[in-house]
C-alpha cells in the first residue's frame, strides 16, 4: 500500500497516549481521527494532539470513508465486536488485548478480516519490547541451546510520580466488573495473564502450552492493598500466585510468580523479569515496569549466562518508560515498535507477527488458568470450549461445574 496510512483511535485512556506516539512516529501514518463515547473528552484529545476530527459515535468513525485503520483502545467487552465491525467496515484492525472474553468472540472476528483481507494485529506489546526481542534472537541463534524452561516473575509496578492519569477512577471501573472485564472472580489475572501466557510462547520459540496448573490462595488478612496506581484493582478475596505450565513438548514447562502489593507479597524485582533455561546456558531479562536485574553491582535489561563462557549484559536505553520507575520502555517504545510494526505490515503486505488467532489463544491459556483455580486441578487448554467464559451472565464468577 502506497502513500500515508491514516488512522482513527477509538477509547482514550491511557492506550491510546501510547499507540498515538507510535503512529506520530511514523512517517507514513497520520492519525485523522479519534472517538470516545464522552464527547468532551474526544474534543480535548483531539485538540491536544493536533487531529482533525472527532467523533463521540463508533458507527460515525467507522463510517469516515478516508480511515485506513481503526485502533481499538477501548474497554475488553469491546474489543472483538468492535474489531469485527472494522474488518467488516475493510478498515485494517490493531485492537489492545485482552482480545476477546471468550475464543469464540476473537475467531468472529478473525474470520471477519479473512473475508474482506484486512490486517489484524492485537497490541500484544510483551512481543514487541525491545527487552524480549533481542532474547528471542538469541535464543533463536543458538545462544542457550535448546530452550527448556520458562521462570517469570511478577514483582510490583511502581509508577513515576511526574505521570498524571487523564481518566478517572470511575471510567476505569469496567476493569472490576465480571463480565465487562472477563475475568468473572478473577479480573486482574484476565487482564495481564494474557502478557504471560504470550511471552511464555514467544521465548520458547513458539512451542505451544499444553496443559495450566494455577494455584488459588486467600487473600490471607482483611487489609485492602492497591496494586499499579493507574488500575482500580484492590486486595481480593481469591488470588492467583502461582501458576505452573508443561508444554507440547514434555520436556518443557514452566512457571509464572506474583509477589507485590496487591497480594500482600514482596519481591525484590521490580515488574514483569523473565528467565530462560537451555541446555547450555540461560538468559534472564527484563519486562514491564522491570527493574533491579543485577550483574556485578550494575543494573542490566538482560544477561546472558552460557556455559563456559563470560556472561554478556545487554542494555537497551529507549528514555525509559512514561508511566512505570523503570528503564525498559513499555509505555513508551515497546507500543511504537508495536504500531510501526503494523504499518509497515499494511505497506509491505506482510502478515503481522501477532495476529488475531494469537490473541484469541492467549486468552484461552487466560481461561484455561481461571479454570484450573476453580476446580483445583491442572486443566488442558483444549478442554477450554470456544464459548466458556470465566463469568455467567450475571457478570458473576461461572460455577466450578460449568463447561
Amino acid at each position: 500500500m502506497d502513500g500515508e496510512i491514516s488512522v482513527g483511535i477509538v477509547g482514550l485512556g491511557l492506550a491510546a497516549t501510547a499507540h498515538i506516539r507510535g503512529y506520530r512516529s511514523h512517517p507514513a501514518a497520520r492519525v485523522l481521527a479519534v472517538c470516545d463515547s464522552d464527547g468532551e473528552r474526544a474534543a480535548a484529545f483531539a485538540e491536544e494532539y493536533s487531529i482533525d476530527r472527532n467523533y463521540s459515535s463508533y458507527k460515525e468513525l467507522l463510517a469516515d470513508a478516508d480511515l485506513d485503520v481503526i485502533d481499538i483502545a477501548t474497554p475488553t467487552f469491546l474489543h472483538a465486536e468492535m474489531a469485527t465491525q472494522a474488518a467488516q467496515a475493510g478498515k485494517h484492525v490493531h485492537c489492545e488485548k485482552p482480545f476477546c472474553r471468550s475464543v469464540a468472540e476473537g475467531m468472529a472476528a478473525v474470520q471477519a478480516s479473512e473475508r474482506t483481507g484486512v490486517k489484524l494485529l492485537v497490541g500484544e506489546t510483551y512481543v514487541f519490547l525491545s527487552s524480549h526481542l533481542k532474547a528471542r534472537l538469541l535464543i533463536e541463534d543458538g545462544a542457550i541451546g535448546r530452550p527448556l524452561q520458562i521462570r517469570q516473575r511478577h514483582g510490583a509496578w511502581h509508577r513515576r510520580p511526574e505521570h498524571e492519569l487523564h481518566i478517572d477512577a470511575v471510567s476505569r471501573g469496567w476493569r472490576l466488573d465480571g463480565a465487562k472485564s472477563g475475568g468473572g472472580r478473577y479480573p486482574w489475572i484476565f487482564d495481564h495473564a494474557v502478557h504471560f501466557f504470550a511471552t511464555a510462547e514467544y521465548l520458547m520459540g513458539d512451542e505451544r502450552i499444553d496443559e495450566i496448573y494455577a494455584v488459588a490462595a486467600s487473600a490471607g488478612d482483611s487489609r485492602r492493598r492497591g496494586g499499579a496506581e493507574h488500575d482500580p484493582y484492590r486486595t481480593a478475596e481469591v488470588d492467583i500466585p502461582i501458576i505452573t505450565w508443561r508444554y507440547a513438548d514434555p520436556a518443557r514447562q514452566g512457571v509464572w510468580m506474583r509477589a507485590e502489593r496487591l497480594n500482600g507479597k514482596y519481591d525484590f524485582m521490580q515488574g514483569f523479569s523473565t528467565t530462560v533455561v537451555g541446555e547450555t546456558g540461560m538468559i534472564e531479562v527484563l519486562g514491564e515496569g522491570g527493574n533491579n536485574l543485577l550483574w556485578q553491582g550494575e543494573q542490566q535489561h538482560l544477561v546472558l549466562h552460557r556455559e563456559g563462557r563470560e556472561t554478556t549484559c545487554f542494555r537497551f536505553d529507549e528514555g525509559g518508560d512514561r508511566v512505570w520507575a523503570s528503564e525498559i520502555s513499555y509505555y513508551g517504545q515497546g507500543h511504537i515498535n508495536q504500531v510501526h510494526h503494523l504499518i509497515d505490515a499494511i505497506r509491505e503486505d506482510l502478515p503481522v507477527r501477532y495476529n488475531g488467532a494469537d490473541g484469541a489463544r492467549a486468552v484461552r491459556c487466560t481461561l484455561a488458568a481461571i479454570r484450573s483455580a476453580q476446580v483445583g486441578r491442572p486443566v488442558k487448554v483444549a478442554e477450554v470450549d470456544e464459548t466458556f467464559t470465566a463469568y455467567d451472565q450475571d457478570g458473576s464468577q461461572r460455577s466450578p461445574d460449568a463447561v
